[in-house]
């Protein structure tokens, strides 16, 4: 008997390192402290005993080179999933710093197609993962009892972060990172993407 598997309904991470990292995450990492230098407060939404900046990175002309990245990795995956022709993408964008000791609450990002991470710093492999739950929520009710996690019978996946590393997901899928249990700063930029017709 031959059972052949197939793969309903997905849930897709892209990933990517941005080949010129070293020199633009310098230039990111000063830039996200002086935002903190001028708005110390932040704001407060899932970060847990970290800072968050407002969501202006995409008005921002010193933030031009990671915005433009961001907008044509989306843009490429918009393309492989044969979304419509002249859309226009746009995006919000905002700075995490996470010092040792904080994380992110699980949650989702509402009202958008795409949502994602680009890693400015870290201290690897202590400074905590990103992680993704199942979003099929009635397969939380009984784990399988399996012996070695794969993706079918996973509740939860992590994600490795790296300085230069680039996470792209669909807004819906439920996510957080994990305490920072390294002695630095976590430091990344969160974004949500969306999509409209040219007028």
């Amino acid at each position: 008997m031959e059972l052949k598997a197939q793969a309903l309904f997905p849930s897709v991470v892209w990933g990517t390192v941005i080949d010129d990292h070293v020199a633009l995450n310098k230039e990111l990492l000063a830039l996200a402290y002086a935002l903190r230098a001028k708005d110390a407060r932040g704001v407060s939404r899932t970060n847990v005993a970290g800072w968050q900046s407002n969501n202006i990175l995409q008005e921002l002309p010193e933030f031009a080179q990671i915005n433009q990245r961001i907008l044509q990795a989306c843009e490429r995956i918009a393309e492989s999933q044969h979304f419509m022709p002249g859309l226009t993408f746009d995006h919000q964008a905002w700075v995490n710093i996470s010092p040792p000791g904080a994380s992110n609450q699980v949650h989702f990002h509402a009202n958008c197609y795409f949502s994602g991470v680009y890693y400015i710093s870290l201290d690897a492999p202590k400074c905590g993962s990103l992680f993704f739950r199942d979003p099929r929520t009635a397969s939380r009710m009984m784990p399988y009892p399996a012996t070695k996690q794969t993706s079918f019978t996973a509740t939860e996946i992590k994600m490795p972060p790296e300085p230069g590393r680039l996470y792209i997901f669909p807004g819906w899928l439920e996510h957080g990172v994990e305490i920072n249990q390294s002695a630095s700063d976590r430091v990344s930029i969160s974004f949500n993407v969306t999509a409209r017709a040219k007028i």
